[in-house]
């Protein structure tokens, strides 16, 4: 059993750059390695992740790599960032409602009522805000994105993992200063579980050297992470976890890269859970995948899954569902 492209029963994948040819075992082979070998391997890996994750953490910061990845989505940040100043507040206001036709008799309101008035009563109810009133609490989001081997695995193919961390600058970016407005986060899911931490609520990356270590350890989750699928498990944790802590509304946005029909995952079930909670808008964008991506969006509630088929095209496209959704809430 080795690492690398098409190593059966491999602990990692090794670097695309050295020319390795993209494979992938069947679902018979993998099921004919054995319980030990697959223990031994998911060790090998977590360990070799460990080691590169302390590299991370010692590097220096390296501008040259933090643009390759900023350059290209340097106008969508732009962009992104003049629709997150002008989304204005949503939460409604629980507020005494007068000239009610029904409710509580409104005292100031007796002669009225004296004089034949009917709108004499008052109640309990929410108020949506004044245009252009301030927000009293920030916007929740939630960013879940595909860190798994196939991310890392077919990226010489296609550049999913490339767009997916450009996808990631592009928000740590746009949203830098708005901390007032929105609390966010970001985690991956893949093999090794469906909340892999990157950027917590509390603790968003202060300057771009964070923020590539966030980028860095994206990549370094996807080539040594086991393999498998956790996206229902992602998408059920992350519209239950938004919602935890009372915000002025809540988003969830999940990258797949739609290879669900091989782990027999329905589409149905994933639209339940995205629809699970009423307060969460929950999206997904499905990356590469074909027609099994167009069919899994096509079986989604209308307007939650997205297909992305030019990888190059994931940033616009996250940026554009975040303009509509937010401007419908």
């Amino acid at each position: 059993d080795t690492a690398g492209m098409g190593g059966k029963g491999g602990p990692y994948r090794l670097d695309l750059q050295d020319g390795h040819d993209v494979m992938q075992i069947s679902d018979e082979d993998k099921a004919d390695i054995s319980a030990e070998a697959l223990a031994a391997a998911r060790e090998m890996g977590r360990e070799a992740l460990l080691r590169r994750l302390a590299e991370i953490g010692m590097s220096e910061y390296d501008s040259a790599v933090y643009e390759s990845f900023l350059r290209p989505v340097e106008q969508e940040v732009g962009q992104l960032r003049v629709i997150l100043e002008g989304i204005e507040a949503r939460a409604h206001e629980r507020e005494w409602l007068k000239l009610q036709p029904h409710g509580e008799l409104d005292d100031a309101r007796l002669v009225d009522g004296a004089a034949g008035e009917r709108l004499i009563y008052r109640r309990r109810g929410e108020k949506p805000p004044d245009p252009g009133a301030p927000q009293t609490k920030p916007k929740r989001l939630r960013f879940v994105l595909d860190i798994s081997g196939s991310m890392y695995r077919f990226n010489s193919a296609d550049r999913r993992l490339d767009r997916c961390c450009q996808m990631a600058v592009m928000i740590m970016e746009a949203l830098e200063g708005f901390e007032h407005k929105y609390s966010w986060s970001l985690v991956g899911h893949s093999g090794d579980g469906p909340a892999v931490p990157l950027v917590d609520y509390a603790r968003p990356p202060a300057d771009r050297a964070q923020r590539l270590k966030v980028v860095q350890e994206m990549w370094a989750h996807a080539q040594f992470c086991p393999s498998g699928d956790s996206t229902l498990e992602a998408a059920e944790f992350a519209v239950a976890e938004v919602a935890r802590q009372e915000a002025d509304d809540y988003f969830v946005f999940l990258l797949s890269d739609a290879n669900l029909q091989r782990y027999r995952i329905r589409p149905e079930e994933l639209g339940q859970i995205l629809t699970s909670d009423a307060r969460v808008n929950a999206f997904v964008f499905f990356i590469a995948g074909g027609k099994e991506a167009a069919r899994l969006a096509q079986a989604l509630p209308f307007g939650r899954g997205i297909v992305v088929d030019d990888t190059a095209k994931l940033p616009g496209a996250f940026k554009e569902v975040f303009a509509a959704a937010s401007s419908k809430t």
